[in-house]
């Protein structure tokens, strides 16, 4: 320390004005002023921080200046470019940290050519510490002098360390919920949430086309229940890391359900890059001792920069998912304008059916008006004077799209979780056709009445309603038939049994449709309790034609003898038809050789007027 600084004192102005200043301000003057008062080598302050574990150094003064900006990764990219550069400062910082002695965060260290200070805060924790060092070395008095002054600086500044440290730790925090809020846990992909506000950001700010894939893992919930929910995260981050490895853009992909991934892509062709990620996929998930192959399909939807409808390109990324989800051969389908109008068509069908359910019947409908109505077909018993038993029919006319065939509503009831309700429809139809034909011939008829799988899930609800219904119209269990279709029986359960058997009891005959058409249909025979076969219309069709159909329908003939159960030929249309049922030992009939299908007045007028069927 050379002759002048020992008279230096720190006066109260200098001190004033330092008490003045915020933040790296303050520290840099403070090392500064202690610099240049004691002609140190160097004065230094030296941050301990704690997330993460790290020493680094704050501020530096050393050759009459400070060193900062080149120091420490708070300054960003000018500290960035100086490690990438290897600069100078950076170097010499580094210096400065090794020389410290790693005991000066627990104590005041002082020597003749050096002294750290911890600086500490009331309750004992230590932000870090004041070091400098000396060129030629301290006098007792001299030292003195200098710890008194370094701990007055270092009572100053741990005021701006604890600042710093909690703007630090609270900019970490935030930094962190942001992560934990817009990432997903599991594959460190972007979630949800962001892939909305990813794409407002594309759309607004840019014209450049693009396209949205979804990804989804087929049969995912199988891998799961066969080998364990961990092995089933493990093939999630297997197809996170496919996704990261495979697509040229960063920060575009995202995990958007359990087992669905979407992400975005500039290239101009967006189904080459979906076909490597299925080749990448194709190799399957392996470890140590497992290999586990799957597959997915992926839906791509193409924006050319000018839609900015989010919603919209999102929907119709989902449609082409579904579409290809339908296709079991296709692993990958672009949206159209086709699947636009279909699933408009489909959105607007299920509006109206939703519609159609919640108002009450209508006691005026026309012929040609709109709306759902039922017609019934005769089933004809050999030499039967009089038809007597008739299956009811649903049909369903809309004003904006017309006639609807009863495979497509059904279906959407469905899909839309309507089919309770619309079963629950059909029984009152059913009720009030049966008074109308009742009314119009004269005699008791019985009538056949179609239940779906679906309405059986709740068979309680079913059984409830259906009992209830018959009641009020003052009709008995006997004078209808339950027709199942087989796929209601494709999986046994004690409850639909139950239900079945109860129904059998209270009256109601039990028929089996479509009887062949289905699987393992012998065995329905034994497990259900079932009255009556159908025998579907695709053998009677051919029954004439084709050797294998008439010993299938022969075959279902000597089986219903055997068993002891009544049978009903479906689709008949021509006398050599009836004629070989006939002898074949069938004597029930149903098909357009009797009739169509016909409204239940249309039925009465021509059963009454012999007029001709129309």
């Amino acid at each position: 320390m050379t002759q002048h600084t020992q008279n230096g004192e720190i006066n109260t102005e200098r001190i004033g004005r330092l008490l003045k200043l915020e933040g790296v301000d303050l520290l840099e003057s403070a090392a500064l002023t202690l610099h240049q008062i004691f002609d140190t080598q160097y004065t230094s302050i030296i941050e301990k921080k704690y997330f993460p574990d790290q020493i680094v150094p704050l501020v530096i003064a050393h050759s009459g200046h400070v060193l900062h900006d080149k120091i420490n990764a708070r300054h960003g990219h000018i500290y960035q470019q100086a490690v990438n550069q290897k600069h100078p400062d950076c170097s010499f910082a580094q210096y400065v940290v090794q020389s410290l002695p790693t005991s000066a965060f627990r104590q005041e260290i002082t020597s003749q050519n050096s002294i750290a200070i911890p600086t500490r805060t009331q309750s004992g924790e230590v932000m870090g510490v004041l070091f400098s060092t000396f060129t030629s070395p301290l006098s007792p008095t001299q030292q003195q002098e200098v710890i008194k002054h370094h701990q007055l600086f270092a009572d100053i500044i741990i005021y701006t360390l604890r600042e710093m440290w909690f703007n630090d730790r609270s900019e970490q925090l935030v930094n962190q919920l942001s992560y934990e809020v817009s990432h997903d846990s599991l594959t460190g992909l972007l979630n949800r949430s962001c892939l909305s506000d990813t794409l407002e950001s594309i759309t607004q700010q840019s014209v450049t086309p693009f396209s949205v894939a979804l990804l989804d893992i087929n049969s995912f919930k199988a891998i799961n229940d066969q080998h364990g929910n961990y092995i089933g995260d493990k093939v999630l981050q297997f197809v996170a890391e496919t996704l990261r490895r495979t697509l040229p853009e960063n920060n575009l992909t995202f995990r958007t359900a359990g087992n669905e991934f979407t992400f975005i892509t500039y290239h101009s062709d967006p189904i080459s890059i979906c076909e490597q990620i299925l080749a990448k996929i194709k190799q399957g998930y392996s470890s140590v001792d497992i290999k586990i192959d799957f597959e997915v399909c992926i839906g791509i939807a193409r924006s050319k920069g000018d839609n900015k409808d989010v919603e919209q390109i999102i929907f119709n990324t989902s449609l082409a998912l579904k579409e290809c989800k339908q296709s079991p051969d296709t692993h990958i389908q672009c949206y159209d304008t086709h699947l636009r109008f279909r699933y408009q068509r489909k959105a607007e069908l299920i509006a109206a059916l939703r519609s159609e359910l919640e108002n009450p019947i209508s006691n005026y409908l026309t012929p040609n008006g709109n709306g759902m109505y039922v017609v019934a077909q005769p089933i004809v018993s050999q030499g039967e004077k009089r038809w007597e038993y008739f299956e009811v029919l649903t049909r369903w006319k809309t004003a904006q799209h017309g006639d609807i065939s009863p495979v497509e509503f059904i279906q959407l009831a469905e899909e839309s979780g309507l089919i309770v309700e619309l079963g629950e429809r059909i029984i009152e139809l059913v009720c009030r056709a049966k008074k109308t034909l009742e009314q119009g011939l004269g005699y008791k008829i019985k009538l056949g009445i179609n239940c779906s799988a679906h309405e059986l899930t709740d068979s309680k609800r079913y059984i409830s309603y259906l009992t209830r219904a018959i009641k009020q119209h003052h009709f008995a269990a006997n004078e209808f038939v339950i027709e199942l279709t087989e796929t209601v029986l494709l999986s046994p359960t004690q409850e639909t049994k139950a239900a079945l058997n109860y129904l059998r009891e209270q009256g109601f005959t039990i028929a089996l449709d479509d009887f062949g058409t289905g699987y393992s249909s012998l065995n329905y025979i034994h497990s259900y309790p079932i009255d009556c076969i159908k025998i579907d219309a695709t053998f009677i069709r051919n029954l004439l034609t084709n050797s294998t159909s008439e010993s299938v329908v022969w075959l279902i003939v000597q089986l219903a003898h055997r068993l002891d159960v009544s049978l009903v030929a479906e689709g008949v249309e021509k006398q050599e038809q009836l004629e070989k049922l006939h002898a074949m030992g069938c004597d029930k009939i149903q098909g357009y050789f009797y009739s169509p299908p016909m409204r239940p007045e249309a039925i009465v007028s021509y059963v009454t007027h012999s007029e001709p069927l129309a």
